[in-house]
């Protein structure tokens, strides 16, 4: 009786069994997905030299709120202010428990991390919102495949665990395109308000957010002219407007003082330095400052997984042929509403003359979601008498191409380039990588364990060392030990440290007094990333 009584109370409470079960444990595995790939070495994985300011700004940021001085909320044309409130608060609050108000080399690292953990359990709880928002749309079982890629897709994860707004962006972009997408098939105020908020958030954390602005208006003004309901436009438009204001004035302090300066600021300077001011790039091994139209194509191509270009292509094959097939594309789908917002980003990126391989991260939840679309048309309704060796297959590509390339390159997810390319070096001649501060506390490390001058650890005794890019060094070495190659003379310092594709410059190589021998190198990705080189008089 006592036996019976048990299994009949454990029927019961197994959740397993019910919807509700099964949806809580998909949560779990979600979290778990996520916590796995983003925590572990979180603080030890890179200092990116944006990174660096950010940390400045958001301090800056906390001094404006603090005393008052609301225009020093103002840091940046990006402005990145949804950033500065994410990471300058839980700072602030270690400075307040700890009495450590200032950065310096042997600290760095704990600020480092309170910042990093606050941008990731930030971008938890988008994710969140994502799932639930997509759950409401498509249903949980697509919800629940999309975060589950978007969650281990290489590069994507690489990113996410950087200091930068880029991942911050994405989520935002594609939570405000869901809310659009479902506020005018709910009906309901609060649904636009909410989409207004989060256009003001996207457009707070990257100047280039504004866009969905306007994207939203033509949409709500299309979509009540097709379903005949014009009386609805202007109610709409003017919840859109209102919510996105109200945000805009409510989060960022120094619209409170000047906001007629600022916005104009943001926008001028955002065309001066995104727009007509290049940024460096290495393409097919030649540099330029305009990288041009195919520079994304590219990117895409070399960062995107197998994994996800197979989902996509397939997609776009089905969608071909049931238009060859019926005339006709359906207008209601959420892949071609999401379609017009992401092709019209690419060629929006694709004119200004900066281009950095990064901006085009927001396209991810795009293309994870048209891969999922592919595979669940392909097993659900097109596989049948070989389902199961299909799903087998599908399984094994998946554990191939996402699963294996994030161990074996954990943590330098940021690194990641697709094998169809071949070998990592291959891949890196036809988009080259960015040093952007991977792996900088292990070349510390290594540069100590070697060269420290009579095995200390004390700062008269590091090692003087010549860098290109110096932000990321400097935040965990003395700074009166660190000189920056392009400026200052060999005779200064005692070895170079160049990352990858950085090379040594002329005046180096045609020293009369000293000559540069390669003598450490660090790996990752197999790619010789950093490199050593010691002076020596000829």
């Amino acid at each position: 009786m006592f036996n019976n009584y048990i299994s009949c109370l454990f029927n019961k409470c197994n959740l397993i069994n019910t919807k509700r079960g099964k949806i809580i444990l998909v949560i779990v595995i979600l979290i778990l997905v996520f916590l796995i790939t983003r925590i572990p070495l979180l603080s030890r994985d890179e200092i990116n030299p944006d990174g660096v300011n950010w940390h400045y700004r958001s301090q800056q940021f906390i001094v404006g709120l603090k005393s008052g001085d609301f225009l020093k909320t103002y840091q940046h044309y990006h402005p990145g202010v949804t950033l500065m409130w994410i990471m300058g608060i839980p700072v602030e609050m270690y400075k307040q428990i700890t009495g450590i108000n200032t950065y310096d080399m042997y600290n760095f690292e704990d600020f480092h991390l309170i910042a990093k953990c606050s941008i990731v359990f930030v971008q938890l709880l988008l994710h969140g919102i994502i799932f639930f928002l997509l759950a409401n749309i498509t249903g949980y079982k697509k919800a629940w495949y999309f975060s589950l890629l978007l969650l281990l897709e290489p590069f994507f994860v690489g990113n996410s665990r950087i200091l930068h707004m880029d991942v911050l962006f994405t989520l935002f972009i594609f939570i405000t395109l869901l809310l659009l997408y479902h506020s005018l098939r709910k009906g309901k105020s609060i649904w636009i308000m909410l989409s207004g908020m989060f256009i003001a958030l996207s457009f707070l954390t990257k100047s280039i957010g504004i866009g969905l602005l306007p994207f939203g208006v033509l949409y709500i003004i299309i979509y009540f002219i097709l379903e005949k309901k014009t009386r609805l436009i202007a109610r709409y438009l003017l919840l859109l407007f209102l919510s996105f204001t109200a945000t805009v004035f409510l989060v960022f302090p120094a619209m409170w003082v000047k906001p007629s300066f600022v916005i104009q600021d943001i926008f001028s300077e955002s065309e001066r330095v995104g727009v007509r001011k290049g940024h460096t790039q290495i393409i097919m091994g030649e540099e330029t400052e305009n990288a041009g139209f195919h520079f994304y194509p590219l990117v895409l191509a070399v960062k995107v997984s197998p994994f996800i270009q197979l989902g996509v292509f397939t997609y776009l094959l089905l969608v071909l042929n049931k238009y060859i097939k019926q005339r006709k594309i359906n207008d209601g789908s959420l892949c071609l509403y999401l379609s017009i917002f992401y092709i019209g980003y690419l060629l929006v990126m694709s004119f200004p003359s900066k281009k950095i391989d990064r901006y085009m991260v927001p396209l991810f939840p795009y293309l994870v979601y048209m891969a999922v679309e592919g595979y669940y048309i392909v097993f659900n309704k097109i596989v049948q008498r070989k389902k199961t060796i299909s799903i087998l297959l599908l399984f094994i590509l998946f554990i191939s191409f996402v699963i294996i390339p994030n161990i074996n390159l954990f943590p330098y997810l940021f690194t990641y380039t697709n094998p169809l390319f071949g070998s990592p070096d291959k891949a890196n001649k036809i988009i080259a990588q960015k040093p952007f501060g991977m792996g900088i506390f292990e070349v510390k490390d290594k540069i100590m364990n070697k060269y420290a001058l009579y095995g200390s650890k004390d700062k008269d005794n590091y090692p003087k060392l010549g860098f290109i890019d110096i932000k990321p060094i400097e935040a965990i070495y003395p700074n009166s030990k660190v000189f920056n190659i392009r400026e200052t003379g060999l005779g200064s310092y005692d070895y170079v440290v160049l990352g990858v594709n950085e090379n040594l410059t002329e005046e180096m190589l045609n020293d009369s007094r000293y000559t540069l021998e390669k003598d450490l190198s660090f790996y990752i990705n197999g790619l010789e990333y950093w490199r050593v080189y010691v002076k020596k008089p000829r």
